[in-house]
């Protein structure tokens, strides 16, 4: 069960491996070995990563949680080592999407911003998930209404159509977005961003409802990926793939989405002094990438038609 709580948490057999001092194979012969036990398939092995299937996405939930709580009662029955250093944690909560898309490929160029914090990451999507789970900020996608607590807005995304380059056949281009009425819809939570975003284009898709709906932003890309439709993306979650080509921007409108991403503290910057630098970086890297991904925003394919 750990190695699984590893490699669901990096989304990598390689790095849970080097968390647990093993071998990637090894990892993968203990998730193997649980996958026979439990009779259902935990994760989707694609070339160069895997992902949960929505069986491991309720499994690592539940495991993970059952860790955290471990932890915790750990952390406070135990007494230092002589010598020890005690370190500071920093409990982070952030939307599971935000996590396996942006931050989590970043998170080793954090934890190097805040050196004697140890940052504990967590997944959750409302600010009764934050509370619930004892947060110390939050990294939320919201309309900044939350006067009970200090937030700092980050950045807002800007929504579009993704599927794979293979999807169109070659040569093949969407003329606009009524050429979606011939492909799959999928749906992450529920329809009603891409109800949104077919109004924001005045146009129909007959078969909106009839898309298979997914709780999992990695999920809902793989099978993108693999063909199996066009999925919503944006300029930050979808962007790495994009910049690297597993995606493409098939057509060449965007939709400045309803919510932003915004910083909440929970606690004082006096109680956590490594708050401020979290909040920091994340402002400084969240621009700094906005202004990377400005071709995605533009109301055209992407990669630019030739």
């Amino acid at each position: 069960m750990r190695a699984f709580e590893a490699a669901a948490r990096h989304a990598s057999f390689k790095r849970a491996a080097e968390e647990l001092c093993v071998t990637p194979s090894s990892v993968s012969h203990q998730i193997q070995k649980l996958e026979d036990w439990l009779g259902v398939q935990l994760f989707q092995r694609l070339n160069r990563k895997v992902v949960l299937t929505d069986a491991g996405r309720t499994y690592f939930g539940t495991i993970a949680s059952a860790f955290d709580e471990m932890a915790a009662v750990t952390g406070l029955i135990r007494k230092p080592m002589r010598g020890e250093t005690e370190h500071q944690k920093l409990k982070v909560f952030a939307n599971a999407g935000f996590v396996e898309c942006w931050l989590g490929p970043r998170l080793s160029a954090l934890q190097a911003a805040v050196p004697g914090v140890q940052l504990e990451v967590a997944f959750g999507s409302s600010v009764e998930d934050y509370l619930r789970g004892n947060a110390d900020v939050a990294i939320h996608f919201g309309r900044g209404d939350w006067p009970e607590y200090q937030s700092a807005y980050l950045r807002t995304g800007y929504e579009f159509p993704v599927c794979s380059p293979d999807l169109l056949p070659p040569g093949c281009q969407m003329a606009d977005p009524s050429s979606l009425a011939g492909f799959q819809l999928l749906h992450e939570d529920d329809a009603s961003g891409w109800a949104k975003w077919l109004a924001s284009a005045g146009v129909q898709h007959p078969g909106i409802r009839n898309g298979p709906i997914f709780h999992s932003t990695q999920t809902i890309f793989s099978k993108v990926i693999a063909c199996e439709g066009i999925a919503l993306g944006d300029d930050i979650v979808a962007a790495d793939l994009l910049l690297s080509g597993g995606l493409i921007k098939p057509v060449g409108l965007v939709r400045k989405s309803n919510s932003s991403l915004y910083f909440l503290q929970f606690r004082t910057e006096e109680s956590l002094p490594g708050l401020a630098s979290v909040r920091d970086w994340l402002t400084r890297e969240l621009q700094s990438h906005e202004e990377e991904t400005a071709l995605l925003r533009r109301n055209e394919p992407y990669p630019a038609k030739e």
